[in-house]
């Protein structure tokens, strides 16, 4: 990325020879993980500090037209926000945050980067990276496959060691489960709910294996505790202690995601494990063509009761959305 790309783009210099980097959202767990994912990345590649920001971001915000912010003077958009201090590059996830991000590119404070299609042009931005599936191009726009995320090599080794105790005893192979739920367009249901019970135990009866479970804020009271009943000899962790998250992925045999979170599978897929995408909801659209574009690369397979084979690698899409914000700085 040069000026050459960016002829709009403020003259800056880093503030040391170690660039401060702001990952930046409204708190979110998916958002979080993407700003977060992405700015770890990136500080990897040059050396950088990571600070995070999580804003709780004023109603009027999210309320008003993001065209209507993007109007108004960056300084009075920016008083809405708490201090974000100063950074080499900011790096925000999600529309609620994008405002604050438009706004840091045209005060000239930093370099602005922003993650997921906000609705806003691109050029409003330094750089964009989106999935492929939101169809959003431009010269500074960065297509992935599926969404950045916190996934690395070195993480899943950290999480092997830390969660051995809990997962290292558990009869193979072990199934992780990662369950999302209703979104805005579809509820889970009970019936989706006992059918999906029923054919994890028709999983763990063909494999003989353990099922490691964790369902989601989406998932529901009542949909998990029928999957915790139907599944007494599942792992199912409760919500309590540290977030198994990352051990459950190390030490996975396989993986299995609900069709409804393009985050939960692009995780899953940046392991080395093979990955079984679960119809929950029959999600169309953007998202099944996601699925479809992570069958085509081997990084994930339609649900079977069996355990699936991997023809693709790990996919490390952040690391390569990592190169171009690295080359901003």
């Amino acid at each position: 990325m040069t000026k050459e790309n960016y002829p709009n783009a403020p003259e800056m210099e880093m503030k040391s020879s170690h660039p401060e980097i702001l990952a930046l959202s409204d708190g979110r767990a998916g958002n979080v993980a993407m700003a977060r994912g992405l700015a770890d990345a990136v500080a990897l590649q040059c050396g950088g500090v990571v600070r995070q920001c999580d804003l709780d971001v004023p109603t009027l915000i999210v309320k008003t037209p993001l065209r209507l912010w993007a109007a108004l003077p960056a300084r009075v958009v920016l008083s809405l926000a708490a201090d974000l201090g100063t950074a080499d590059v900011v790096i925000g996830a999600g529309r609620r945050v994008a405002p604050f991000v438009e706004a840091i590119k045209r005060d000239g404070r930093a370099r602005a980067v922003q993650i997921l299609d906000c609705g806003l042009p691109p050029a409003r931005f330094d750089l964009v990276i989106t999935p492929a599936h939101d169809g959003v191009s431009g010269a500074n726009v960065v297509q992935t496959l599926g969404s950045v995320n916190r996934i690395t090599p070195d993480g899943l080794a950290a999480a092997r060691t830390a969660w051995s105790g809990t997962f290292g005893t558990l009869p193979g192979p072990r199934i992780a489960v990662l369950i999302g739920g209703a979104t805005k367009r579809t509820p889970m249901t009970a019936a989706m709910t006992q059918r999906l019970a029923d054919d994890l135990a028709a999983l763990a009866a063909h494999t003989g294996g353990t099922l490691m479970i964790t369902a989601s804020r989406r998932t529901g009271e009542a949909n998990t505790a029928l999957l915790r009943a139907a599944l007494p000899e599942a792992w199912f962790w409760d919500g309590s202690g540290d977030n198994p998250y990352q051990g459950m992925l190390a030490w996975a045999d396989a993986i299995m995601v609900t069709d409804d979170s393009v985050n939960m599978a692009s995780e899953a897929a940046s392991t080395p494990a093979p990955v079984m995408i679960y119809p929950l909801l029959n999600e169309g659209g953007k998202i099944a063509q996601f699925h479809s574009a992570l069958f085509d690369a081997g990084a994930a397979s339609p649900f079977a009761p069996e355990l699936p084979d991997r023809s693709g690698p790990p996919l490390a899409e952040t690391a390569r959305a990592a190169n171009a914000v690295a080359a901003l700085l």
